[in-house]
């Protein structure tokens, strides 16, 4: 008695699972990347209060882990040309810090202590 022939192929992986099909990998790495692209377009005030309605929270303060003095001296420095500023644009009264300026002044200066006492 023979077996009925099929055109199916088994697919099978060590262990039982079945290899990811490729649409389902590519939708992860496109996933991953809007996610990336997200988080690189946020963008840090020095405010008191947090935007409403974004899904992080865009205080300078917070995103930089130090207190709000240690924020304004590090925005002066950059106004004021000295090293270890962090780059900013200033609309009106406000500060605009990008997530790469951040980046960048972390991957180049680190957390530094405040060398004035809080008021």
């Amino acid at each position: 008695m023979s077996l009925p022939s099929t055109n199916q192929h088994l697919t099978a992986q060590p262990g039982g699972t079945q290899p990811e099909p490729h649409w389902v990998k590519m939708l992860e790495i496109n996933a991953r990347a809007q996610a990336d692209a997200e988080v690189l377009n946020r963008r840090y005030i020095q405010s008191p209060k947090q935007t409403q309605g974004l899904n992080y929270d865009d205080r300078l303060h917070i995103r930089l882990g130090c207190g709000k003095t240690k924020a304004y001296e590090l925005l002066n420095a950059y106004t004021n040309g000295e090293e270890g500023g962090l780059r900013h644009v200033r609309v009106g009264n406000k500060y605009i810090v990008t997530e790469q300026a951040v980046r960048e002044w972390f991957g180049d200066y680190g957390m530094q202590a405040s060398t004035s006492k809080a008021a």
